[in-house]
């Protein structure tokens, strides 16, 4: 598979503008795990001629279906469809790639519905807390929060511990008593802990590693929320600062030290 992503992308930069210095662009070109792969563009143009020449190099091997090929436009001006092998691909507003749910308007709220709503069968069907935590917490460490997210996160825990604990109206119970028995933290305390890990596991990779350039990465427009806006309004309340997060990342052996200053 590598072979033919370099095969199919090498020949040109046609990726999304991913880091700037004074003598060069670095493009992001595509994301790609096992057989599943996604083509990345700025340009109309050059999502049509990469996914040209993407199917040619892989029509040897019979490797695309059409079928299961989606297109899926972010903050995108022209509407002209991507075509591959003269038929045109599905376009959709929302896709499922690697367990994550996406959407064209970059929200991650249509992730979180989605966790939320497998959590729910998982606890229906398993009433285990391991099965239901494992399902909706699933990438939550890109989620960006705000207010309404958090909110409809920790009613969903709290109704589902309520039930755990048989607690229906009328019996009422406060929501600090409620984590009390149960020994739990909030939905949002628990999502905010596993993001600051995996912040201090990213800060002490390479440079040049993926994950490291795409937590600096600003890229172009101004969304109402995102996942930096969240951290950098986190790292406001605890008076950080970016130097003391790398000076952190650099001395701390295990994730204890994230997880007490986060929590």
């Amino acid at each position: 598979m590598d072979w033919i992503m370099k095969t199919s992308t090498d020949s040109a930069r046609r990726g999304i503008r991913w880091t700037m210095t004074m003598t060069a662009t670095t493009t992001l070109e595509d994301l790609d795990f096992a057989d599943d792969i996604a083509l990345l563009s700025h340009r109309h143009q050059d999502m049509q001629e990469k996914t040209n020449a993407f199917s040619e190099t892989t029509g040897y091997f019979g490797l695309v279906s059409p079928e299961k090929t989606k297109s899926i436009r972010v903050n995108a001006r022209v509407k002209d469809s991507i075509k591959l092998n003269g038929e045109e691909i599905e376009e959709v507003d929302s896709v499922t790639y690697l367990g994550s749910k996406m959407s064209n308007t970059g929200d991650v709220e249509v992730e979180i519905r989605a966790r939320m709503a497998k959590a729910s069968q998982a606890f229906a069907s398993l009433r285990r807390e391991s099965n239901v935590i494992s399902t909706l917490f699933y990438g939550s460490q890109s989620w960006k929060m705000s207010k309404i997210i958090c909110h409809k996160l920790d009613v969903f825990q709290t109704r589902c511990l309520r039930r755990i604990l048989n607690i229906f109206w009328p019996n009422t119970i406060t929501n600090e008593e409620l984590h009390r028995r149960t020994e739990t933290e909030s939905i949002t305390t628990q999502v905010q802990q596993r993001r600051w890990r995996w912040i201090g596991h990213v800060l002490r990779q390479q440079t040049a590693d993926l994950s490291t350039v795409a937590l600096r990465w600003t890229p172009d427009g101004r969304p109402k929320e995102t996942w930096r806006r969240t951290v950098e309004r986190e790292m406001k309340g605890k008076g950080w600062t970016q130097g003391h997060l790398e000076r952190v990342s650099e001395t701390s052996v295990s994730d204890r030290h994230w997880l007490s200053d986060s929590g």
